[in-house]
Parts: C-alpha cells; sequence; structure tokens
C-alpha cells in the first residue's frame, strides 16, 4: 500500500570516471558534489499513477502533468524532441506557467543530434522559457518532470516521438508530495547551476 511506501531517492548521478578522464575544474566540481550526497528517505504520501509505451498511456501521462502546473515546471531532460511536449509546455508558458528545461548538451546540439531539438528549444526560448544545456556529466540522463513543486513525474520516457510509438517505456507520476518534489527540486537546481543558457541561432 501507497501509506506504507518510502521512497529511497538517490539524488547524485556518479560521473567518478568523467571527472578522473581530464575535463577539467567543472568535471572535478562535479565529482565532488556527487561524493558529498546520499540517498533520502522520502515519506510517501499522495497517488501514484503509471504509464507505459508504446500504446499504454505514457505520453499522455506525461502531457497531463504539463497541463496540470498552474505556476511552474521545472523538467529535466536527455533527449528533447517531442512535438507534443513541445507544444504543451508552449502552452504553459503562455497561460503564465514559469517553465525551465535543462538537458543533455551533446545529445540534443552535438554533432549528428537532430534538429528537432534545436528547434525546440529555439521556440520555448522564444516564449519566455528559461532553458539550458548542460555537458558537465558524461550524459545529462534524467527524465523528470517537477509541477508547481508539488506533483513528481519519473520514469525511462524520453521527451521523443520514439519513446512514444516505438520504445518500451515507462512514466510514473507522484501526484500531491511536495516532500518528494523538494528532494528532486534541489537535484534540479545542482544541475541547473551546472549549465549554459541556451541562445536561439537566427
Amino acid at each position: 500500500m501507497l501509506s506504507t511506501m518510502s521512497f529511497l531517492i538517490l539524488l547524485a548521478v556518479s560521473p567518478i570516471a568523467y571527472a578522473q578522464s581530464g575535463f577539467g575544474a567543472v568535471a572535478r566540481a562535479v565529482g565532488e558534489l556527487v561524493d558529498a550526497s546520499s540517498s533520502q528517505d522520502v515519506k510517501a504520501a499522495g497517488k501514484l499513477e503509471v504509464g507505459f509505451s508504446p500504446n499504454g498511456g505514457g505520453e499522455a501521462l506525461v502531457l497531463r502533468v504539463i497541463d496540470s502546473a498552474q505556476r511552474e515546471l521545472k523538467v529535466m531532460a536527455y533527449s528533447f524532441t517531442s512535438a507534443k511536449v513541445t507544444s504543451a509546455l508552449l502552452k504553459a508558458t503562455r497561460r503564465g506557467v514559469k517553465v525551465y528545461l535543462v538537458a543533455d548538451q551533446k545529445h540534443n546540439l552535438g554533432e549528428g543530434a537532430s534538429r528537432n531539438a534545436r528547434a525546440a528549444f529555439s521556440s520555448l526560448a522564444e516564449a519566455g522559457a528559461e532553458v539550458r544545456v548542460v555537458s558537465a556529466f558524461a550524459i545529462h540522463h534524467d527524465k523528470v518532470i517537477l509541477a508547481d513543486r508539488k506533483h513528481v513525474q519519473l520514469g525511462s520516457f524520453n521527451f521523443s516521438a520514439a519513446a512514444a510509438t516505438k520504445n518500451s517505456e515507462n512514466v510514473v507520476v507522484n501526484w500531491d508530495n511536495p516532500d518528494l518534489a523538494r528532494v528532486f527540486l534541489s537535484h534540479f537546481e545542482r544541475n541547473w547551476g551546472l549549465a549554459t543558457p541556451f541562445k536561439p541561432a537566427y
């Protein structure tokens, strides 16, 4: 039962090998932050909802989390090429929600990356969202949405069309759990501080 569950949240990805591979001061600083972190026990609260893909409600659940936001959305992404997710975030900005996105730099903007990611970032930045990309880790593999500091979307689901239509993926949403959101907010803020602002190319 949900009332007897607790979540062990591992805050830090462990880029130790990356930090030791000669990538300089930023990588070493990340390693130090990671070494200082530990798992946290978070009391269960709210309601859990689960979706899958393909054809298991995963994408619809992600979109519902975005549509639920009244004040703030904080998004952490690896792949970010989904037109539907981008459209939902644009609608959120138009209704006054503050949108923050931090995504993997190399996968989305590096050599061979899909042009869809740059287009999505540009659309969001021009609409007033704050968009940053991060290269401090071997990969920024988080797939998380925090809505209004109380709803938390997790799982394997990348924000991409392939995740919705081709891959086996899972989406878990913990509705109404501010304590869990607070833990993930700390993780978000760490990565946000290591990221650089995205600038649209005209």
